[in-house]
């Protein structure tokens, strides 16, 4: 893991261990979960939301929600999370699913109904396609397919800024590393038998559920982990971000049309152009965050711990824009028009 230090669990009866036997209990702790444990209450946010959009089988199965992971994944070029995606895929015995998303065959992918989820999955960053206007999906399906598809927009970012590219850093084997990695997902139920919904609400208290997550309304249980985690990720930046920059950062997210701003981090120097050093490490980390995680590296790491040196404010930072730029996302999707599949 790059940049940040996890804190591992003790025997403390406080919401960090909580969260890590909850995790233990169900799961394993990934460095995907576990990244988040500088900060408790993003630690059990976030797990929170992991465990009942994908461990938790409502209206939507998990080899559905593993493909948009995988689709999303592609979208965002995350490496370390299309590996391990298509090994969540194989696991759950769907190769072929995962081969044709990863080679862009959809074709290969027999089931309509699920093809054309790999498809809105796939354009989900684009804001006036199609299927975002008229998705193949209803209502009751919205919080668990929509939810996955948050969720991988969130993660994909924060992969990208702590995790090497590899998920399995092997030079050579990867196919036998891939068969030992399945296995022991299958054996610890990574993949495998749905869970009880709402568990890990009980780590945070209830919450409002905004305007612009009304669409998971119908899943009480993925709407409240998603109520819960934003309000935790605004406690959390509201401690050292000030209101003038997470409007400014906010602002510059939501005029984001969904395209690729390129190689080069001019656009970023020149749209913070102007900010004091201390808002502008914060912003530029932000927006190379929500627009091309890729490019943060270590130089604007060390340009943030400059001025902000705990590994609990740049944690915050990477998911307050992961998150936001993911629920921005979440919002292009139309779901008044008369659906496919209904």
């Amino acid at each position: 893991m790059k940049y940040i230090t996890p804190i591992k669990s003790s025997y403390k009866d406080d919401l960090l261990s909580k969260t890590y036997t909850q995790i233990r209990q169900e799961v394993l702790p990934i460095p995907t979960l576990v990244m988040h444990s500088v900060s408790p209450t993003l630690f059990a946010g976030n797990w929170s939301l992991f465990r009942e959009i994908f461990l938790v089988d409502n209206q939507v199965s998990r080899d559905v929600k593993e493909a948009i992971n995988l689709a999303v994944s592609k979208l965002n070029t995350c490496p370390y999370c299309i590996d391990a995606h298509r090994i969540m895929l194989s696991g759950l015995k769907q190769q072929k699913i995962a081969t044709a998303i990863v080679n862009n065959d959809l074709n290969a992918i027999a089931d309509p109904k699920l093809k054309s989820i790999v498809e809105w999955a796939l354009s989900s960053n684009q804001p006036n396609h199609p299927l975002l206007q008229n998705p193949p999906f209803n209502s009751v399906e919205a919080p668990e397919i929509i939810g996955a598809a948050l969720n991988f927009h969130y993660t994909n970012r924060l992969v990208n800024v702590f995790l090497d590219k590899a998920f399995i850093p092997l030079p050579f084997g990867k196919g036998i590393a891939r068969w030992i990695i399945r296995k022991v997902m299958v054996k610890t139920g990574l993949v495998g038998a749905s869970r009880n919904p709402g568990k890990s609400l009980v780590l945070l208290p209830e919450s409002i559920l905004t305007d612009d997550f009304q669409w998971a309304a119908p899943n009480p249980f993925i709407a409240q982990a998603l109520a819960r985690h934003a309000v935790a990720i605004d406690e959390t930046i509201g401690k050292f971000v000030s209101q003038d920059v997470q409007s400014f950062v906010e602002q510059t997210i939501n005029k984001w049309d969904g395209q690729d701003k390129g190689i080069s981090r001019h656009w970023v120097e020149v749209l913070t152009d102007g900010l004091d050093l201390r808002a502008k490490a914060i912003a530029k980390l932000a927006l190379l965050t929500a627009f091309s995680s890729f490019q943060v590296d270590k130089t604007v790491i060390d340009e943030f711990k400059s001025y902000f040196p705990l590994d609990e404010q740049l944690l915050a930072v990477v998911v307050w824009a992961s998150f936001y730029t993911a629920r921005m996302i979440a919002s292009w999707i139309n779901l008044s028009q008369t659906v496919l599949f209904a």
